[in-house]
């Protein structure tokens, strides 16, 4: 008996959040036959969990699983004959005192923090902090990603406020270059979360 995944083989999703699974099972001439496969769902910390599935139709069954703390989960749809991996990630809302604060500014600038006051790490996170929200989709869920992207546009502001033309004066024979407006690591980290400009 085989089977094709008719869900997402891939979700994220937020503690709490329901996952939805859904397969048919097919004879081998890829018509539809009853016949409820099984799941084995692992958990982040190696446990593991069988769901059951509820048919909804000929051949098309469901299982919904509720994730409870924040990894990977993996779950194995088998049959006799066939089989089905489906992955899943769920993370956490990130309350207010999980985003990033100047302690965090600190240690990503190492040994360059020393050179600045709490205030000034405050000023540049919380304009940087806006500039992202401006052109990124910012969620209950701070992804790492916007999290790096973050810290490394504040670097740049504090790095460029020593430079206010964005500037860099050469030598002799290479002579000065100015610095490009946009960061191409801060744009590839926060590329999936730019906003779609229309019109």
């Amino acid at each position: 008996m085989g089977l094709r995944a008719l869900s997402s083989t891939a979700a994220l999703l937020p503690i709490g959040g329901r996952w939805v699974i859904e397969v048919e099972t097919t004879n081998d001439d890829g018509y539809l036959v009853d016949g409820a496969p099984a799941v084995v769902v692992t958990l982040p910390g190696g446990t593991v969990s069988n769901p059951t599935f509820t048919r909804l139709g000929a051949g098309t069954y469901r299982a919904v699983y509720t994730v409870g703390s924040s990894g990977r989960y993996v779950a194995r749809v088998t049959t006799a004959d066939d089989a089905v991996d489906f992955a899943a990630y769920a993370t956490a809302t990130t309350s207010g005192t999980g985003m990033p604060t100047t302690d965090d500014v600190a240690a990503y600038l190492r040994e360059g923090a020393a050179s600045w006051e709490t205030e000034d790490l405050q000023d540049a996170l919380d304009a940087e902090a806006a500039a992202q929200r401006a052109v990124c989709r910012v969620r209950a869920v701070y992804p790492d990603d916007l999290r790096q992207a973050l810290l490394r546009r504040v670097a740049r502001n504090l790095a460029l406020r020593q430079l206010p033309l964005a500037v860099l004066q050469g030598d002799a024979e290479v002579g000065s270059s100015i610095l490009p407006g946009r960061d191409p690591e801060v744009r590839r980290l926060e590329a999936p979360h730019r906003r779609l400009v229309v019109g």
